[in-house]
């Protein structure tokens, strides 16, 4: 897992080509963006999105198997949960046609603000948009197949 701000984003560019090309993208995105999917590159897409988040108590914890997830904030404040593979227990296993597989656990938050985003390659668990202000959130989640 990867957390950062797209201000740092050039430091994360060699990673690879997809991640390259995800930074790439974000920097044409804001808070005005309209919602829904947009091709980026290869086995690369975006889907931006308007929601209310979460309260921690009912965070779902996830996995996915192909896909990586970038997770840039547009415009908000959300916490976003993280736990070690190790530390999860199975509640819903592995669906490939979502690519998902849900877990439970103790997680540890992260907060993000417009700008920043986080990384989650397959395998990694991860609990996206949970409450930490009032409000709307708008958010562009990247899925990176590797």
């Amino acid at each position: 897992m990867i957390a950062s701000n797209l201000k740092n984003a050039a430091r994360y560019r060699n990673i690879d080509e997809k991640i390259a090309a995800c930074i790439d993208y974000a920097a044409k995105l804001n808070g005005d963006t309209p919602c829904g999917r947009y091709d980026v590159a290869k086995d690369v897409y975006v889907n931006v999105m308007e929601y209310t988040p979460k309260p921690s108590s009912e965070a779902t914890i996830e996995t996915h198997n192909v896909y990586a997830d970038l997770q840039l904030i547009l415009s908000g404040e959300e916490f976003m949960g993280y736990i070690s593979d190790k530390d999860v227990l199975p509640v819903q296993d592995y669906d490939k046609e979502r690519d998902i597989a849900m877990w439970k656990g103790n997680i540890a938050l992260i907060s993000l603000r417009e700008g920043d985003f986080a990384l989650f390659f397959p395998g990694e668990p991860h609990a996206p948009s949970l409450h930490k202000t009032s409000g709307t959130i708008k958010k562009a989640v990247f899925k990176i197949k590797y």
